[in-house]
């Protein structure tokens, strides 16, 4: 059987593969009928030591009560594509689609050996012109640094856009990926699509201060002393002098805020996002103090919570300037990403069965782990995952 398999993959002429055919033919019918099945639960037990038995399983199509429907496939046909390398190719397309099956990348110098011309470039950039780019963060002289579309027209690509217009600037040759990255631009979300809250550590410390004093109204000598202070080291908020406000402040104690808790703290800890609760001191029976949460006033602080809550939410998208700066940061922020898609078309799998046919979303799904790095790949059930992850697996070691 191994040397059936070597046969084919090495591309051993049709009629020394049917010889090898017919010899494991004859060996298998002798083995058979003195020990039946290889699939019986005796031989199972006999070659239980032998790595290779499942290999040899193979050669029996049994059916779910272990009797023999057919012989494989192996004694009659080939199953095994060889690979057969390409040393030639006619177009700058065809260069690309091998070099990424070969290489994982546009390797210029390796196309243009299959083109027949080593060494000249030019013609495989010019038809290739919006198919692959030169990054201009790579270094290297003219045939390096060389990306597909699908790669270079992905990722954070605001940032891409930016690069490459500081390298178009000093190069024209870099204006070509000015141009594309612009059509590849994600949609600016508007404020109507955007989900402020308090406690985002993108807002900016001097919004959330001006929100403060315009909604809670402290007195102007109390303002230097009630300040917003933010840590990026740990992420957290705090309010400087929040029980400074006296009793009689109205903002703070009642419409904002508890005679437990004022608007202050509150505020605070929906920074912090947490969720406000009120303890009371008591003594047990052995007068040992603890705290226990005295829930109608932690209800009513948390109906004042929620209505600071809502007071942002009136207030964040008011101003127009504040408007646009913040729609501005939070599309910098996190709509920049343009996801990759990955075509499997070109890859090429040597020593599969030719009888196989991969779906398209298999052959995308291999190219995604082969140059996506870590890929979680939730596929449906029906979606063959098993048959993917028996291809995926030989490609990636290739």
């Amino acid at each position: 059987m191994q040397e059936l398999i070597d046969y084919q993959l090495n591309d051993y002429p049709e009629d020394a593969i049917a010889q090898k055919q017919r010899e494991l033919n004859v060996a298998y019918d002798r083995f058979t009928d003195q020990y039946g099945l290889i699939n019986s639960r005796a031989n199972a037990q006999a070659f239980s030591e032998d790595s290779s038995y499942y290999l040899l399983c193979s050669l029996e199509n049994v059916d779910e009560n272990g009797r023999l429907e057919s012989k494989a496939d192996m004694f009659t046909k080939r199953t095994i594509r060889p690979e057969r390398a390409v040393t030639s190719v006619d177009t700058p397309a065809e260069a690309l689609a091998i070099s990424i099956g070969e290489r994982g990348r546009a390797d210029l110098p390796y196309m243009s050996e299959l083109l027949g011309t080593p060494g000249e470039y030019e013609k495989i950039q010019q038809e290739l012109h919006g198919v692959i780019f030169k990054d201009p963060m790579t270094q290297g002289g003219e045939e390096t640094g060389w990306v597909t579309a699908d790669e270079y027209l992905s990722g954070n690509v605001r940032e891409k856009l930016r690069v490459a217009e500081l390298a178009a600037a000093s190069d024209p040759a870099f204006a070509v990926n000015t141009e594309y990255l612009k059509k590849a631009q994600p949609k600016d979300l508007d404020a109507s699509e955007i989900d402020v809250r308090l406690g985002a550590t993108w807002v900016n410390r001097d919004y959330i201060q001006q929100f403060m004093e315009e909604t809670f109204e402290p007195p102007f000598y109390l303002r230097r002393n009630i300040e917003v202070k933010f840590s990026p080291m740990t992420a957290e908020w705090q309010i400087t002098g929040k029980s400074t406000p006296s009793r009689n402040d109205v903002h703070a104690y009642m419409t904002y805020g508890t005679s437990r808790a004022n608007a202050y703290r509150i505020l605070e800890d929906t920074l912090n996002l947490r969720d406000i609760r009120i303890y009371d001191t008591v003594e047990d029976a052995d007068g040992k103090q603890k705290r226990v949460l005295n829930k109608k006033e932690t209800t009513l602080a948390q109906q004042k919570q929620q209505a600071i809550k809502d007071a942002f939410q009136n207030w964040v998208w008011k101003d127009p300037y504040r408007r646009a700066e913040l729609v501005e940061k939070y599309n910098e922020l996190f709509n920049s990403t343009r996801p990759r898609e990955y075509d499997g078309s070109h890859i090429r799998f040597g020593g599969m069965n030719p009888e196989i046919r991969l779906r398209e979303h298999q052959q995308n799904a291999i190219a995604h782990v082969l140059y996506g790095g870590n890929t979680l790949l939730a596929h449906e059930v029906d979606a063959a995952p098993t048959r993917f992850s028996y291809n995926r697996m030989p490609e990636a070691c290739r």
